[in-house]
């Protein structure tokens, strides 16, 4: 369960679910958190599932993986995260290798006024 703190912050743990809403429908799904990287970034195939598109700009990322920048799709999403609907810009990336399909960015952390525990990396505390 998500935790209020007096100050309105809400707690997120590193690893939290997140519902990806687009034009075909909306899904499910774990999402990481990365207070490293700026923009949130999305599967491309769970965006093309979920309908999200058109593609509105192409910008610039820099990942830890790569000493060059690459060009991503960004595209408008509507993402739910602890009760809050956020609207905005997100990176289109192929994650097929990667264990998140979802990663949450500053972008949506700083909108919400979250608190990362990074201590509790899941929902259940596991």
């Amino acid at each position: 369960m998500y935790r209020v703190k007096p100050n309105k912050r809400t707690i997120v743990p590193i690893l939290c679910s997140v519902v990806l809403i687009g034009e075909r429908g909306r899904e499910e799904v774990t999402a990481k958190v990365d207070t490293g990287a700026s923009r949130t970034s999305v599967d491309t195939d769970l965006a093309a599932r979920v309908g999200l598109g058109p593609v509105t700009d192409m910008v610039k990322v820099r990942t830890a993986s790569s000493a060059r920048a690459e060009l991503r799709p960004l595209v408008e999403a509507r993402i739910q995260l602890v009760g809050k609907e956020f609207r905005l810009p997100v990176s289109i990336a192929d994650r097929a290798d990667m264990k998140y399909p979802v990663i949450i960015g500053m972008d949506i952390l700083s909108e919400g006024n979250f608190l990362i525990d990074v201590p509790n990396r899941t929902l259940n505390g596991e």
